[in-house]
């Protein structure tokens, strides 16, 4: 049976889809990651067609039927429009990144409320031209492997507990996680993290302000994540949005 429901939503991506349709991607509070088509929405008169525009937030009213995979969307207003995440490719790109994380690695119709605030804080963060887009990336990236089942421990060595904080040097085994130096000879490490790396981690993870790194740690800390995930989802290679840009 289809129902009118109406919703909180953040655009995810759109595509074209026949002569005159888009279909596009929406991670909405009450129904999760979907996929709706929007009628005529290729055509630049189209006011469904302007609002629901990749990195907006939006409410939306979708005909909803649970039998059909790609619902329909007939009426979209303006939540938020990152105006200056859309000006700045540096905003663009870990914008789109974000986006893309939740696009490939969430799966349809599986709500999650905290998941979706999360990612409308950040986007709103991303918009803030005091922010740092690189490191609220990073601090997302975080907070998503957490909501994915896939935290990060970083205070203590997963092999015997000792306290990190006191070691020069870390290092990361896929199978054993975050280990001391004393321990790392037991396991394969894939890859090393010094004490800067393992502080910024701890301090981002943690939600720390005031953080003044180099970015090219920044850098090396989400090639590291890259790393993590691809190890334990098969299916993700790289986030494609940051080769891009």
């Amino acid at each position: 049976m289809a129902h009118l429901l109406k919703t909180e939503a953040i655009v995810l991506r759109k595509l074209d889809y026949g002569d005159t349709s888009k279909i596009a991607s929406l991670f909405t509070e009450e129904l999760g990651r979907i996929s709706v088509i929007i009628k005529s929405g290729r055509k630049s008169n189209t006011k469904i067609g302007l609002i629901v525009d990749p990195l907006n937030s939006v409410q939306v009213v979708i005909h909803n039927k649970e039998t059909r995979e790609i619902q329909l969307i007939t009426q979209a207003d303006l939540v938020l429009s990152p105006t200056v995440v859309k000006d700045d490719l540096e905003r663009i790109k870990y914008s789109s990144a974000i986006s893309e994380l939740v696009f490939a690695l969430i799966p349809e119709h599986e709500p999650n409320k905290k998941l979706y605030k999360g990612l409308k804080r950040i986007l709103a963060l991303m918009n803030d031209i005091n922010e740092n887009p690189k490191i609220l990336f990073v601090r997302f990236f975080l907070f998503f492997l957490k909501e994915i089942g896939y935290e990060l421990q970083f205070n203590e060595c997963s092999g015997c507990g000792a306290d990190l904080s006191a070691e020069r040097e870390v290092y990361y085994s896929s199978h054993k996680g975050v280990l001391c130096p004393r321990c790392r000879e037991d396991h394969v490490v894939f890859f090393d993290l010094s004490q800067e790396l393992l502080q910024i981690l701890i301090c981002l993870n943690d939600k720390k302000k005031g953080i003044l790194t180099d970015m090219k740690a920044l850098d090396r800390i989400i090639y590291f994540l890259e790393k993590y995930l691809s190890y334990h989802i098969e299916e993700f290679k790289s986030i494609k949005s940051l080769h891009i840009y």
